[in-house]
């Protein structure tokens, strides 16, 4: 005579058979990992690096569009060391950087973005590959600034900065009560200088080394007030996506060996032979006998 099963009995039995199922159903249908940045970057034997044009860390040629410069000579030698080849993907507005890390569209912004809390939030910052000063930039007439730089932080004064570049942090940081001059992110960084020698500002804050060209070509526009740096900052060589710890340690590594065999300071020494735009991070070790 046959056992009637009741339907309650039925559906425990389903239920504990789906159950047992489901991990493996789960596990089968899992999406694999996504490869990292670190990861397809050694099987591939290439860096996507962006840039942005800053001389002389990155300097374009007009007719060739062939990059070179502190930053770029820098890469370019991480890159061998490694035994990989820097691939120059984009030319990017700072404030598009760290978008395009976020959206894989290159693996390294490879042109010095400077690092601060903002910036920390978006991408990972290789060690500093040598310090900066950044100078406090008027017309060679005007003196109201001699005495301290606090006179720039009063709503009557201009200071002109491009869109993302560390000026912008500057003033917002030590001069909030200044006005804004605003250039677009993509414009050369020279237009800063021309703002202020034409009276549409009153300041800017650059390194000497990329104002020299437009001093050199413009003499008695402007002055530097030698004994007010603006800010003197780390700057990091290279910015990596969040997460990229494995990536910014191979790179790290790399920039340390090129300050202790001399070849960071060559470098500096190429572009700027008096080195008064730029701090040594760490000379190489040179014994005295």
């Amino acid at each position: 005579m046959k056992k009637n099963i009741c339907p309650l009995a039925l559906l425990i039995l389903a239920l504990i058979a789906v159950w047992g199922l489901s991990p493996r159903m789960a596990s089968s249908t899992q999406a694999p990992a996504k490869e990292s940045v670190f990861d397809r970057v050694l099987r591939t034997g290439v860096l996507r690096c962006a840039y942005a044009v800053y001389p002389p860390e990155t300097i374009k040629d007009p007719n060739t569009g062939k990059l070179s410069g502190t930053i770029v000579e820098t890469t370019e030698e991480v890159g061998r060391q490694l035994g990989l080849k820097i691939e120059w993907t984009a030319e990017v507005g700072f404030l598009d950087v760290f978008t395009g890390l976020k959206t894989g569209r290159y693996d390294a912004f490879c042109s010095g973005a400077y690092e601060n809390p903002q910036r920390a939030k978006e991408a990972l910052f290789t060690i500093p590959f040598n310090y900066g000063a950044t100078r406090i930039f008027v017309r060679a007439d005007d003196t109201r600034f001699d005495e301290s730089p606090d006179a720039i932080n009063d709503p009557k004064i201009t200071i002109a900065h491009i869109d993302g570049e560390i000026t912008q942090f500057i003033i917002d940081e030590s001069f909030p009560k200044a006005r804004h001059y605003s250039l677009p992110a993509l414009t050369d960084i020279s237009q800063t200088l021309e703002s202020v020698a034409t009276r549409k500002a009153d300041v800017t804050f650059l390194q000497a080394g990329p104002a020299r060209g437009f001093m050199e070509h413009n003499p008695g526009k402007l002055r530097i007030l030698q004994k007010f740096p603006a800010r003197v900052f780390a700057a990091p060589l290279i910015a990596v996506p969040l997460g990229e710890h494995d990536l910014k340690y191979l790179l790290d590594a790399t920039i340390r060996t090129l300050q202790e065999n001399g070849f960071v300071e060559s470098v500096l020494q190429k572009y700027d032979p008096t080195l008064d735009s730029y701090l040594l991070v760490a000379k190489p070790y040179r014994k005295p006998f």
